[in-house]
């Protein structure tokens, strides 16, 4: 029950800093992923199951505010999330660079969906374009929070997992 208030503060959070305090800054025109990187972060770190769960509730709330079409991006979240949960069973790193990558890879691959089912569907084939435009600035600036962001959301995982057990110890 702890962790699943965790994710909702974690969720909620990351999309109010996507979407109103990077939105509204005018360092860059673009806006970091930080939903991927939520998504990302805690599929590789827990599980194929929380990543899925935790990218469905990204996609979800993306599509209910951002989307005419509710379910595309919670659709694409949950994959990838769920994929990279995999991933995550298989490599095991406390180091930044295979996550970065990772995240990186999750990144195009969500953009080349959003391009094929988005922007081809509507007869916009200047991919050339969608690549300069928005996947490569968002890629930079996705893949230097990621390089802070992970490292946090590890310390912050292990503090829930301490929290979980000091209860549980306190009731057995």
């Amino acid at each position: 029950m702890k962790r699943l208030l965790f994710y909702v503060i974690l969720v909620l959070t990351a999309f109010f800093l996507q979407n109103n305090i990077f939105a509204a800054s005018s360092l860059i025109a673009t806006v970091p992923n930080i939903l991927m990187i939520v998504v990302f972060s805690f599929g590789f770190i827990r599980g194929s199951t929380e990543g899925m769960l935790i990218g469905f509730f990204c996609g979800l709330l993306n599509d209910l505010f951002f989307s005419n079409v509710i379910g595309f991006s919670a659709l694409l979240y949950s994959a990838l999330g769920y994929l990279i949960g995999l991933l995550g069973r298989l490599y095991y790193t406390e180091f930044v660079d295979l996550p970065l990558i990772l995240c990186l890879i999750s990144s195009v691959l969500y953009h080349v969906g959003t391009y094929v089912f988005v922007f081809l569907f509507r007869g916009d084939r200047d991919f050339g374009a969608y690549i300069t435009g928005i996947m490569l600035p968002e890629l930079l600036y996705t893949g230097l929070l990621t390089m802070l962001l992970y490292p946090l959301f590890r310390r912050l995982d292990r503090l829930v997992d301490k929290w979980e057990a000091r209860k549980t110890h306190s009731y057995v």
